[in-house]
């Protein structure tokens, strides 16, 4: 399996990297980004930021670099791919997203005291910092997709 990690040069998403043990993970960013590939992870550039086309640069970088599996990080990109998700399905491309009639509930800015994160698939926890019952009974009940930080009382898709 092949994962597609947007604002790869970020900590955030290098965090994630946990969450994806056994699968090659890409780290995609704007503009240039190092020349590094190792047998867990390689860096590649998305091509200079158009926020217009967001979806489709998405679209194409995942098809360029054989991606199962995409999971954006910015609030633009999680917004633009959202809107998208029956395209990317269309071929073979997982996006790792709530659906679309949840993606507000959950995209705000990142409170400064979430220092937790939790990584689910269809309501698996995949990776967390911290596992606590409030996480794992939302996750699992509404089913949820994504990088998420989260606090003693709300989660936050997990954006940079």
């Amino acid at each position: 399996m092949k994962i597609l990690i947007t604002s790869g040069t970020s900590a955030t998403a290098l965090k994630l990297l946990k969450a994806f043990n056994g699968a090659e993970v890409v780290f995609g960013d704007y503009g240039s980004v190092p020349a590094m590939k190792t047998d867990l992870y390689s860096f590649e550039s998305l091509g200079e930021f158009n926020a217009d086309t967001l979806a489709h640069t998405l679209l194409n970088a995942c098809l360029d670099l054989g991606i199962d599996k995409l999971l954006p990080l910015r609030n633009d990109e999680i917004e633009a791919v959202s809107k998208s998700t029956v395209l990317f399905s269309e071929f073979n491309i997982e996006v790792m997203l709530p659906n679309a009639k949840e993606i507000d509930t959950f995209l705000k800015e990142k409170s400064p005291l979430a220092n937790n994160w939790a990584v689910f698939e269809n309501g698996n926890l995949l990776f967390a910092t911290e596992a606590r019952a409030f996480v794992l009974a939302k996750a699992k009940a509404e089913n949820l997709t994504g990088a998420f930080y989260f606090d003693d009382a709300t989660m936050v898709l997990m954006s940079v």
